[in-house]
């Protein structure tokens, strides 16, 4: 079974949604391939339902795999996400697997139409994506907090970007002017208890937050990141009602052996174990 022995049920309080799309990334190619991978990572005959905190997920939650989206162009990809989450969103927390971390703009559009809530945003990645365009297209992975903010759909002030090391000055200077809170890679480790100015959020993991010893499998490894532990000490210090997260920039073909996907695995559990603590589950 995948999905570490989670029930899958026709009344699910998970939603699982692959966006295969890497249509704008800028180094690596093949996020796309990545969906089906990670769920194979996540089989119960590797791991077992409970979390490092001993929440047995099976009992927590049941879900439901809405399959992979394609498109044509990313312009497809966003209507389509937006047209399953109308169909299915009823307060469910959703888990979208990418794809590139261009999908996180998708996602969060969508949520924003079906949702009457407002919620900030984590994001744990090496680089910030605040340029204004990157290779001529204002959608590419490089600019996904930059349009997020600038179209409305997420306030500066309630972002916070984790684990940063791949700057440039005038991202720097967009951060500030804008609000949003960066937090370097060498500060993520100091200090993993992330104090944020807000109660619900959305999580976005792209996995080259991670170093490339413990994620070689990404479409831009930058070196002297997070390790796996790190990261998972950080989320599970987070004190926040988490509406939906994702797994980004996983590229399969630059995997070694699986460690990128089995990373993968252990965070989704893990977040899963932070909601459902949040929440009340348990």
């Amino acid at each position: 079974m995948l999905f570490f022995g989670i029930p899958e049920s026709d009344k699910p309080n998970l939603y699982v949604l692959g966006i295969a799309w890497d249509g704008s990334s800028s180094f690596r190619r093949g996020s796309r391939e990545a969906p089906k991978v990670i769920r194979e990572a996540t089989t119960d005959e590797l791991y077992n339902s409970f979390t490092e905190d001993l929440i047995d997920l099976k009992e927590v939650w049941r879900y439901r795999d809405l399959g992979d989206v394609y498109g044509g162009s990313f312009n497809d990809i966003v209507g389509k996400v937006s047209e399953l989450l109308s169909r299915y969103y009823r307060g469910e927390v959703f888990l979208f697997l990418g794809g590139d971390h261009s999908i996180t703009y998708a996602s969060i559009k969508a949520l924003r139409e079906v949702s009457n809530s407002d919620f900030g945003l984590i994001y744990f990645d090496a680089h910030p994506d605040l340029y204004p365009q990157y290779g001529g297209d204002k959608y590419s992975h490089a600019c996904t907090v930059r349009r997020l903010v600038e179209e409305g759909l997420i306030k500066g002030d309630e972002v916070i970007e984790v684990g940063i090391r791949a700057p440039t000055k005038e991202q720097v200077e967009f951060a500030r002017k804008a609000g949003i809170r960066m937090i370097s890679t060498s500060e993520a480790r100091l200090n993993p208890h992330i104090k944020p100015g807000f109660t619900k959020a959305y999580i976005s993991i792209d996995l080259d937050v991670l170093d490339p010893a413990f994620a070689p499998g990404v479409g831009n490894p930058e070196p002297g990141g997070l390790s796996v532990r790190e990261l998972i000490d950080i989320i599970k210090n987070l004190e926040l009602d988490v509406i939906a997260f994702d797994i980004v920039e996983f590229t399969p073909k630059y995997d070694y052996k699986g460690i990128t996907a089995f990373a993968a695995s252990k965070i989704i559990r893990e977040v899963l174990g932070l909601i459902a603590r949040m929440k009340h589950y348990v």
